[in-house]
């Protein structure tokens, strides 16, 4: 770690852009023409840049796409240090970039929209990677981008950026020693929930597989309606909203990560019992019926309660006891079922579901010799699924710590004093 005083005394240098930097040749392949199996030489995408690499680009652990045999394209090779930037975007990380780390022997160019720099000076590796994606170069960029629905900048104004950079090369690599760490736990944070989560796909998939064996516990393939029916909220007027009251639940507040009532409407608290077959309760799930999100489904919460079901939001009730309602919302937010149910939803865009298409899904579920549905099993499943959750959640609290922690080391260390 470097302490304030280390950083205090620190000795920096600013300097353009356009005076730090050489910009080499770049091509314009497209992703028709690359693939990711083998090629002599790797390509590096602006759309990677944007969403898949970290800011600096170890080339021993990226994946980097090959250029398809006999394509032609421009052949200036990158070299360790170099920087690729990307030059367009939709949003405003337009000028998010990489630091090429480990080339080795590899042939690596730098491809469509992008651009290609070379540091003029010995630099430590890694410093220009966090360096150029920090906030004090970024947003010397902003009011350069340009565009609408597709925001650029252009090689001029990036020029006219100055880049900050320790004098003294034990400096610069002091820092980026100390940010790449800081990656490091942050990887491996999100290596352990890719985990929790591949295990909790493989459960979630069985449930929709023909072959269905889990557990040695003997299953049957139903139509989702034998266990439930599927009750659409009613048409509350906008007219008796208010200010305060019961929340209102709508499409809109159906969130991956639950009901987000944060901003929902109101509606009179004696409506709780004018309309009570519409009060929904703790472990109720909830679909979205209609819209971009139709199929999307959520658990209701002890936080989500008092609230009342709004028209096409359904609700799924369930029959005679016949499923635990924690494995039901398994069954029904899990992709396999969402896909299933949209393969017959109406409309384009804004498409829509009855009760009847709802309910009509097959899924497996265990049953018991008798032909009945063996709960217990049902609940070990949930409990399992409910636990891998837990986990997951827990460590992207973790996650969220650690990179807040990294971006406060960020504005912290590279920025001069």
């Amino acid at each position: 770690m470097m302490t304030e005083q280390e950083h205090n005394n620190v000795q920096w240098k600013k300097v353009r852009f356009g005076e730090f930097f050489d910009m080499l040749p770049t091509n314009t392949l497209s992703r028709d023409k690359l693939n990711n199996q083998q090629g002599e030489y790797q390509n590096v995408h602006y759309g990677d840049v944007l969403i898949k690499y970290p800011f600096c680009l170890d080339c021993n652990n990226a994946e980097i796409p090959y250029i398809n045999d006999g394509v032609k394209f421009n052949m200036a090779e990158v070299r360790d240090g170099d920087v690729i930037f990307a030059d367009t975007a939709e949003d405003d990380t337009v000028g998010k970039c990489v630091e090429v780390l480990n080339v080795g022997d590899r042939k690596i160019v730098s491809g469509l929209h992008t651009y290609f720099c070379r540091p003029r000076h010995k630099m430590a590796l890694g410093y220009l990677g966090y360096y150029l994606n920090s906030n004090h170069f970024h947003n010397q960029l902003l009011p350069y981008i340009a565009g609408s629905k597709v925001s650029s900048v252009n090689r001029t104004s990036i020029a006219r950026t100055f880049i900050s950079y320790p004098a003294d090369l034990s400096a610069q690599r002091r820092i980026a020693a100390i940010l790449t760490s800081a990656d490091k736990v942050i990887a491996a944070t999100q290596k352990t929930i890719a985990k929790y989560k591949q295990m909790k796909q493989g459960m979630m998939e069985d449930l929709f597989n023909e072959q269905c064996i889990m557990n040695n516990v003997q299953w049957k393939k139903v139509r989702l309606g034998e266990y439930i029916e599927l009750q659409g909220g009613f048409a509350f007027q906008s007219r008796d909203f208010s200010d305060s009251g019961v929340p209102l639940i709508r499409i809109g507040d159906i969130t991956p990560n639950g009901l987000n009532i944060s901003n929902s409407a109101k509606l009179p608290i004696d409506y709780l019992t004018e309309y009570e077959n519409f009060v929904l309760n703790i472990n109720d799930t909830v679909i979205a019926m209609s819209g971009a999100t139709t199929g999307k489904c959520t658990l209701v919460t002890q936080k989500d309660i008092p609230a009342l079901l709004n028209q096409r939001v359904g609700r799924f009730r369930i029959k005679n006891n016949s499923i635990d309602k924690l494995f039901l919302y398994y069954i029904v937010s899990n992709n396999v079922y969402q896909q299933k149910l949209l393969l017959d939803a109406v409309g384009g865009a804004q498409p829509n579901v009855s009760p009847k298409q709802i309910e009509s899904v097959f899924c497996n579920v265990p049953i018991l010799s008798d032909g009945r549905p063996n709960l217990t099993e049902q609940r070990r499943i949930a409990a399992i699924l409910s636990d891998i959750d837990a986990k997951i959640a827990a460590e992207e609290k973790v996650l969220e710590k650690y990179e807040k922690a990294k971006k406060g080391l960020m504005e912290r260390l590279l920025n001069e004093k």
